[in-house]
């Protein structure tokens, strides 16, 4: 085989199915044969994202066959720091995913790699005989004379180089290094302001390997009772559905405005988390919670606020752990965060704004529990350790500010619960696979709602446990949350009372619904309170009317009060020369004109003008986004040996000297051309000239570059322009 697109064609079902899984941009959209498939598999954007997708071991070969030019396992082991059966089975993987690609003489690297890994792989610079530079005799030698601060210096250099900038200040200690490196010759000084270290020497720095996969794979030895873990997780869980809900409340008593670029401004973030008697992170998360199972959300008002929705009476509703599901599930699929970067100007971020999407946050999410899945039962490693092992599984992927992003999402897991003392709960590990079961399991966890409570004569109430649906929301509309904990207490004031009555209810309907829950009669100091509070209530009284009719003659007035055709509009008399509706001023004068009265508009002025205003449209809605499910592997083959199939028959039958030559995008026309161009192979190209006609012609390609090919036709130099090829077939 000469070439990618060669070993691809000839690959069985079994192998093509594995590169379709292990690389599925490849099907998306479904390319027309296996010449499409090839052609898109050494795109530079495809291979890119493979090679971000490796892990640590698997990126560490691919960088030792870049660095040595071999793709022998024998070669390729000690840098990798593994025997040579680990490393042929990591070269082979290699190949599956056809990075790599079967040559008569073995595995060879994709050119397109080689670009995508750029001019330093794994950091190493050229070599010494490539520099012209001569080493020290005793290599190691050199390195153990060194001072602590050359070292250290060395040391760095050797492992996020190859190049570093030369200080400023050649007499500061640095300065005083840096020479010291460069007279024992461990590096070069390429110019007046760098340094650069040759390829032996880091790799005498790091031992002789590209990168210690021991230590980057190990685990945590921190190994915790799992019923512990799942005890603490339990009521994390509880803990955190309660704040919700307090914090929920908080905010329909505040009603935060939305500020003009969206969000919560910061004053009223410090207010929430003050009532609640948490920190402004643990408010955001909790918000951020609410926002993404829809408890929360901006009304689009002309003053637009932070409402509660209609779906927390349904949330409500549910049992706890319910409630917990509606949370976690969310979260876990959410492209938000309550940590995001810091902007680039320094500038804050806001509580519910769009800053807080950040779209890494998901995958992270998903990984650092994927994690913690796979270390045995109990395992509850560190965050440092943690990042070590995301790095092992992603080395290429690390989003900046990783560090800050992954202690947020570990202390996330552990506020709602999916983590116990840093470890995975059962409840958690469920929670990756089936969100629904883990809801179930969490309800066998935690204890049985209580439908009691018990009432003091200091005007306390004490819930002694999670209380049901029912209670809680007697208590949120009654009484104030004063402490939480396996017993909450909850205390009965003024303001909290006439909340209750301004729901609609009366004392006695209060006072027996405490009755009810009561374990004993209700106190005398509640009663007479709650007595009191509903004998001042509504003496002062406030409504709304959505417009109002009046007249210095009230006969008119009575006339229409009780005419029949006006009974829509349910009038009702304020004062003998007042009339209120709740329709609108516009329903109110069509109706009057209807019945032959001759109303007017009037404004704060005085009488307005009543002409209709400009006709106004629907806002459109939105398309629901739905996430389409890729296909499977199997049947994708099934189309492309199909349609390779049809393309061999093309093949064989020449027309116009040459072969049929699919269409294909422009990536994978210029991957094709790049590829004949390297082999001075060449190719049968599509070409569409100005007037848009199609021709086709036997090019001989000798680059591809800033949108362009250049090649020979018949011994004749021609230049092509990207756009305009419709499909390349190498010839023969």
């Amino acid at each position: 085989m000469r070439s990618l697109a060669e070993d691809i064609r000839h690959r069985t079902d079994e192998e093509l199915v594995a590169l379709l899984e292990l690389r599925p941009d490849l099907a998306r959209p479904q390319p027309a044969d296996l010449t499409a498939l090839a052609a898109r598999a050494s795109t530079r954007a495809s291979t890119a994202r493979a090679v971000d997708h490796l892990d640590l071991p698997h990126l560490s070969a691919l960088e030792a066959c870049a660095i040595t030019g071999s793709t022998d396992a024998a070669d390729i082991a000690p840098f990798v720091g593994t025997d040579e059966g680990s490393a042929a089975a990591l070269l082979a993987d290699l190949t599956a995913a056809a990075l790599l690609w079967r040559s008569a003489d073995g595995p060879v690297l994709s050119r397109t790699v080689s670009d995508v890994l750029g001019p330093h792989p794994a950091g190493l610079g050229p070599s010494a005989q490539t520099l012209g530079h001569a080493l020290p005799a005793d290599l190691t030698a050199a390195i153990e004379d060194l001072s602590p601060e050359a070292a250290r210096i060395l040391d760095r250099i050797a492992h996020h180089g190859p190049t570093a900038a030369v200080p400023t200040d050649p007499e500061g200690r640095a300065g005083r290094a840096v020479a010291a490196l460069v007279d024992a010759g461990l590096v070069v000084a390429p110019d007046a302001e760098h340094v650069l270290v040759p390829r032996e020497v880091a790799l005498a720095v790091r031992g002789g390997r590209l990168v210690d996969l021991d230590a980057a794979a190990a685990g945590t030895e921190r190994v915790l009772d799992l019923d512990d873990v799942d005890r603490a997780a339990t009521a994390a869980a509880t803990e955190v559905v309660a704040l919700v809900d307090e914090l929920l409340d908080h905010v329909d008593d505040l009603r935060p405005r939305v500020l003009r670029s969206g969000g919560l401004a910061v004053r009223d973030l410090r207010t929430l988390a003050g009532r609640v008697d948490l920190d402004e992170v643990t408010a955001t998360f909790l918000l951020e919670l609410a926002l993404g199972a829809g408890l929360l959300g901006d009304d689009h008002a002309v003053d637009p606020t932070w409402r509660l929705t209609t779906t927390v009476d349904e949330w409500r509703a549910q049992s706890p752990a319910g409630r917990w599901a509606d949370l976690a599930g969310p979260w876990l699929r959410s492209l938000r965060a309550s940590v995001v970067p810091a902007p680039e100007d320094g500038g804050r971020v806001n509580a519910l704004s769009e800053g807080m999407v950040w779209p890494p946050v998901r995958a992270l999410r998903r990984e650092v529990l994927d994690i913690l899945a796979d270390l045995p039962e109990g395992s509850a490693p560190d965050g440092a350790e943690v990042l070590t092992m995301l790095r092992h599984r992603r080395p290429r992927r690390m989003p900046h500010g990783a560090d800050a992003a992954v202690a947020a999402l570990l202390r996330e897991g552990e506020q709602l619960g999916v983590t116990g003392r840093g470890a995975l709960a059962r409840v958690g590990r469920l929670l990756l696979t089936d969100e629904a079961a883990a809801g179930h399991l969490l309800g066998t966890l935690v204890p049985e709602p209580v439908d009691r409570l018990l009432l003091q004569a200091d005007l306390t109430a004490i819930v002694p446990g999670t209380p049901v649906p029912e209670l809680a929301a007697l208590l949120r509309r009654s009484a104030r949350l004063e402490s939480r904990g396996g017993a909450s207490v909850h205390r009965f004031t003024e303001t909290s009372l006439r909340a209750a009555l301004d729901a609609g209810w009366t004392a006695d309907d209060l006072l027996e619904r405490l009755g009810h829950f009561s374990s004993g009669p209700v106190p005398q100091p509640l009663d007479y309170l709650v007595r009191d509070v509903a004998r001042r209530h509504g003496q002062l009284r406030v409504g709304s009317a959505g417009a109002y009719l009046r007249s210095d003659d009230p006969t008119h007035l009575e006339a229409l009060l009780t005419h029949r055709d006006l009974g829509h509009l349910q009038l009702r008399l304020l004062a003998p020369t007042v009339l209120v509706t709740p329709l609108g001023p516009a329903t109110l004068l069509d109706a009057l004109r209807e019945v032959g009265a001759s109303p007017a508009l009037e404004g704060a002025g005085g009488v307005v003008s009543s002409a209709p205003g400009a006709q106004r449209m629907t806002p459109r809605r939105a398309r629901p986004v739905t996430e389409v499910a890729p296909e499977p592997s199997e049947e994708v083959l099934r189309r492309l040996r199909e349609g390779e199939a049809r393309a061999q028959v093309q093949r064989e039958a020449p027309r116009d000297g040459g072969p049929a030559i699919p269409a294909l995008d422009p990536a994978s026309n210029a991957a094709l051309l790049r590829e004949a161009a390297a082999d001075r192979l060449p190719v049968w190209l599509g070409i569409t000239d100005a007037e848009g006609a199609t021709r086709r012609l036997l090019f001989h390609p000798s680059s591809v570059d800033g949108g362009r090919v250049v090649g020979e036709v018949d011994a004749v130099p021609q230049v092509y322009s990207l756009h305009r090829v419709t499909g390349v077939v190498i010839d023969g």
